[in-house]
């Protein structure tokens, strides 16, 4: 494939741009696998994970399906679209304020929590062990679960800035991306996991212990971003 070096912002949708018009124009037959993400991204002078990131927005566009432990590969012309999907934010860089802000959130809500909010917490990690024993997972309960301990931090611009950071969590890459994720069983698994765990810090009113917790789930699922697929 021949492919431009870039450097600008929002690299993914710039790789994607380069990637489709590959397709589009015949220079990659359907049901080809595209190079490896390292060689994509020697060629392109980026980082592995912005070409996973480009990847994913051209499976949600419908050129490309992306297997798991495998690699991406080019879909039948009459199953591709050709629009990219609307320009979201960086799942990457959603993760990384994510980490940022979360722990501490998390640690606020141990000192905060009401009864309303210890209540809804429980009733989520019901749901999300029934979803977990039913292998799925669902990014409604995840964001209920963090949410409710946003809105339990007791500090309304940090509440506020985390329900942005999960509206942008809602666009189409992100959310394929990590539901990539969560079709993996161990990975569900550690999740509830570590989601039991916040919620056990919490409810006891441990806040470095909930800061821990927190900040070790979403090392967690940084590190799976990059390397579940590898």
């Amino acid at each position: 494939m021949k492919l431009q070096a870039v450097s600008n912002r929002k690299l993914y949708i710039q790789i994607a741009d380069q990637i489709r018009d590959q397709i589009l124009g015949g220079a990659m037959a359907p049901g080809r696998q595209l190079p490896s993400e390292r060689d994509l991204a020697l060629g392109l002078g980026v980082s592995r994970p912005t070409v996973r990131e480009a990847l994913i927005a051209l499976e949600v566009a419908g050129l490309v399906e992306v297997r798991v432990g495998v690699g991406a590969f080019v879909r039948q012309r009459e199953a591709a679209g050709d629009a990219l999907p609307e320009m979201s934010a960086s799942p990457l860089e959603i993760m990384a304020v994510r980490r940022l802000l979360e722990p501490e959130a998390a640690a606020l809500a141990s000192r905060h929590v009401s009864p309303e909010g210890t209540a809804r917490l429980a009733e989520t990690l019901r749901r999300m062990r029934a979803e977990t024993a039913a292998g799925q997972w669902s990014s409604e309960s995840d964001r209920t679960l963090h949410m409710t301990l946003a809105e339990s931090s007791g500090n309304a611009v940090l509440r506020e800035m985390l329900d942005g950071l999960w509206a942008s969590r809602r666009g189409a890459v992100d959310t394929r991306f990590h539901q990539h994720l969560a079709d993996i069983g161990a990975v569900r698994a550690h999740i509830l996991n570590d989601h039991e765990a916040i919620v056990a810090a919490i409810v006891s009113g441990n806040d470095d212990e909930a800061r821990s917790a927190m900040a070790r789930h979403l090392q967690f699922v940084a590190d799976a971003m990059l390397e579940a697929w590898e």
